[in-house]
């Protein structure tokens, strides 16, 4: 029995009107996984729908019958040829490397194989053409080695942000095949906010009790809007970075409404409401300098998207290899989110485990603002003490990069001195 271990990341962007269909679709699986999610975990959540489903479609290019159906039906593929739907990662490539200067986005998918291992080459290319993956060879009976050779690329490839992503656990003396992918995203805000203006405020966290954290606050013009929907009511404020190409989304519930109640009512069709109806208004802010890092297992809440025959043993992967009895063991993600005051940075790295295999890493943003002088007396307040959502997403074709919510800001981590200056 072999093992197959992929770890992976898609960033299905493009800016013709021709991708908006599929971003779409891709917004309507990142709130299913988001739901999914929620079920079993009750805090501080952040993961990366399209890292998922790069993991996924990866899988997917070499999956065979109910395998195949059954991801391809949850990732809301339409009925075309294989690999079609990832064709716009072409022009999202090409396009993404004429504004560098604007920010730093970088996107890496490498195939790991097992020295002597059998790929067929049509996987293989299919990889390489949608998504750019280079190949190479490595023995995972030395498991540590291959562990710190993986690590070592991971961590090139998202500014250091991504350490030490495997250890030598990870990899069994069945494992065959890994793909892994690493994203990197940095990006000043548009606006923003001054140091200065942070201080320490208390944040109401998910249980009633009270926490100070650092408060950062701002007086910007930015989109914005008020939402009523099955007796509750929220606010929803876009923070874009610099460029205009990416936007951090926050979605901010009234005091007397509970966060879990709110995320039930969650739908693709509401988020595209929110991004089509906010207006540009004048804002007061007041959001949370914080930092949430997370490590998820999404083999539970895939399960309960009916993609399961992917996890048996006798599942379809003929179109990777010949090799008998290949399955996916695992799905893993490893995300890191931080906010503060002068942009946002975000590395990612995912896999899928096929047979023995772990699988998807991924760590994520840093956004970062800064703001023009406050505190008038603006007509919209928006006082983010208490839990909210947060979504991070592509503007031209409003794809979501990462989703994720805040129940206790993480102030542990923070160096002490950046308390106490304030």
């Amino acid at each position: 029995m072999d093992k197959i271990l992929l770890w992976s990341l898609l960033l299905i962007f493009s800016g013709s009107q021709a991708s908006r269909p599929l971003a779409q679709r891709n917004i309507e699986f990142a709130v299913d996984l988001y739901q999914a999610i929620c079920l079993s975990h009750k805090n501080n959540i952040i993961f990366s729908p399209l890292g998922t489903t790069l993991g996924l479609g990866m899988v997917q290019l070499g999956a065979k019958g109910k395998a195949q159906q059954q991801i391809r039906q949850t990732l809301k593929l339409q009925e075309t040829s294989a690999g079609e739907e990832f064709s716009v990662l072409k022009s999202f490539f090409s396009a993404i490397s004429e504004k560098k200067q604007e920010f730093t986005f970088n996107l890496a998918n490498a195939l790991y194989l097992q020295e002597g291992f059998t790929v067929k080459e049509q996987y293989l290319h299919s990889n390489k053409e949608f998504f750019q993956s280079a190949i190479k060879l490595v023995d995972f009976q030395d498991a540590k080695t291959s562990a710190e050779t993986i690590s070592t690329w991971v961590e090139s490839k998202t500014d250091g942000k991504i350490k030490d992503m495997f250890s030598g656990e990870d990899f069994g003396p069945l494992t065959r095949l890994i793909l892994v992918n690493a994203v990197y995203f940095k990006g000043d805000w548009k606006q923003k906010f001054t140091k200065e203006n942070t201080q320490l405020m208390n944040f109401t966290k998910k249980d009633g009790a009270a926490v100070k954290i650092p408060m950062m606050k701002a007086l910007v013009r930015t989109k914005y809007g008020y939402f009523s929907g099955s007796s509750m009511n929220y606010q929803v404020l876009e923070l874009p970075y610099k460029g205009d190409e990416f936007s951090l989304i926050i979605v901010l519930p009234a005091e007397d409404v509970n966060i879990e109640e709110m995320e039930k009512q969650i739908t693709a069709h509401q988020i595209l409401k929110w991004f089509s109806e906010m207006q540009e208004e004048e804002v007061e802010v007041s959001l949370p300098r914080f930092q949430v890092e997370q490590k998820l297992d999404f083999k539970e809440a895939l399960y309960s998207l009916n993609i399961t025959e992917i996890f048996s043993g006798g599942c379809d992967l003929s179109g990777i290899t010949d090799s008998a009895e290949v399955f996916i063991s695992q799905v893993m993600q490893h995300v890191f989110f931080e906010i503060n005051e002068d942009g946002s940075e975000a590395a990612t790295s995912a896999g899928v485990c096929s047979v023995d295999a772990q699988g998807q890493k991924i760590s994520s943003v840093h956004p970062s603002m800064h703001i023009p002088v406050i505190m008038s007396l603006a007509q919209n307040q928006f006082i983010a003490n208490h839990p909210f959502l947060f979504i991070v997403k592509n503007n031209p074709t409003e794809s979501i990069l990462f989703m994720g919510r805040v129940t206790n800001p993480d102030t542990q981590k923070m160096k002490g001195r950046d308390l106490d200056s304030l």
